[in-house]
């Protein structure tokens, strides 16, 4: 897959949220039909993410998310618009931040309403703060029935106050968007395609900027010791985010006290620091001064793998402890279930707590495997540190 995040034009990634059957499919279709009128449409992608996914990243080869995608620009904005085959390539595409999604469009059918499933996927997409939800009342053929849709905005309007989506800057659009989408003209103020110019004008005020992770402090995990002398160590990592410099300050993080030192060289995966050897392990990160802590206690968004994932059908019971893989080595943990699950069994999630045998370096957006008996049973997401 292109890197898109080094384009000139940096592009937005969101994605669309909601129900099976409320339309998701059908909005981003008639979304691109009005884009190539008002704007411009760079690529259209169908593809299974787990053949892209890096090594380090928790989604493996044969646990992938089936999805379509479509880079546009619209007024001098750029997105990268997401929409996955099934709830479950939902879900798994928030839980692993494998596309590391910055804003949503939510979809709710007005015949069926706000149900359970969707309202899961706003609640999702509340622990992981997402900062812009923009939301599309898909009429169907009821356009007519003012009562109906009013029932449905303000039931809309209650979930997304509620997990603090403020109203000025997450809009309710209404609009048809089977019709907007097999509308023969190409009128852009035409009743069928004026909801989605809405929505596409609501994306370019609320959406946020893109993040560049260039930006971003640098964390560097280390995988492997590839040399100690006196006073130095080479490490062998990945920079997953952001730039190591020679001769800056770095800290080392994880598995004890925090180890200040300094870059002394960069070769490609290699970094060399001053320290004295059996300083560093596999499991640390390195990072920019104080940009990063470890932690053994945290909660995190965790979805389990389903049997033809993962070829084991593991739950998660009450005082388990799995291990949790992070940075490239496995912690043996305890967890602690929310009060409304006895069991979490495979192709479920839930928001879970975690106490760690080895403090780890973690921020809110790590993420993570769980192992048990062996085996990979699922990814997670840290939402909180302790």
């Amino acid at each position: 897959m292109d890197d898109r995040r080094g384009a000139v034009h940096r592009s937005l990634p969101i994605c669309t949220l909601g129900a099976t059957g409320h339309g998701k499919t059908t909005l981003t279709a008639a979304m691109t039909r009005v884009i190539q009128k008002i704007g411009s449409i760079r690529s259209k992608i169908d593809t299974q993410f787990d053949q892209q996914i890096p090594d380090h990243h928790p989604i493996r080869e044969g646990v992938g998310i089936t999805y379509r995608s479509v880079d546009y620009e619209t007024s001098g904005k750029h997105y990268t618009q997401f929409d996955c085959d099934t709830n479950l390539d939902v879900v798994k595409m928030l839980v692993s931040n494998s596309l590391a999604i910055q804003g949503a469009i939510w979809i709710v059918d007005a015949v069926n309403g706000v149900t359970q499933e969707s309202s899961k996927l706003i609640q999702i997409a509340k622990r992981l703060k997402i900062p812009t939800v923009i939301s599309f009342l898909n009429t169907r053929d009821i356009v007519k029935d003012d009562e109906l849709i009013d029932i449905c905005v303000q039931e809309m309007r209650e979930i997304l106050t509620e997990c603090e989506w403020e109203e000025q800057n997450s809009p309710i659009i209404v609009g048809d968007a089977e019709k907007a989408l097999t509308y023969k003209g190409d009128r852009i103020n035409s009743d069928h395609w004026k909801p989605i110019v809405d929505l596409i004008f609501a994306m370019n005020r609320c959406m946020p900027k893109p993040i560049n992770p260039d930006d971003l402090p640098p964390i560097m995990p280390i995988y492997e010791i590839v040399e100690e002398q006196k006073e130095r160590v080479t490490v062998r990592g990945e920079i997953v985010q952001g730039h190591l410099a020679v001769g800056h300050a770095v800290d080392i993080v994880g598995k004890g006290d925090r180890i200040k030192t300094k870059c002394l060289s960069i070769k490609e995966n290699e970094v060399c620091v001053e320290s004295e050897p059996d300083w560093l392990s596999v499991g640390q990160v390195m990072c920019h001064p104080k940009t990063i802590k470890a932690h053994s206690e945290f909660t995190a968004l965790v979805y389990l793998f389903t049997q033809e994932e993962s070829g084991t059908h593991i739950p998660l019971i009450e005082n388990d402890k799995p291990e949790i893989r992070m940075w490239g080595i496995d912690v043996t943990s305890r967890l602690h279930l929310p009060d409304d699950f006895s069991i979490v069994s495979p192709g479920e999630n839930a928001h879970i707590s975690f106490a760690l045998d080895l403090p780890l370096a973690m921020e809110f957006g790590t993420t993570f495997e769980l192992k048990k008996m062996g085996s990979c049973i699922g990814i997670g997401v840290v939402t909180e540190v302790v």
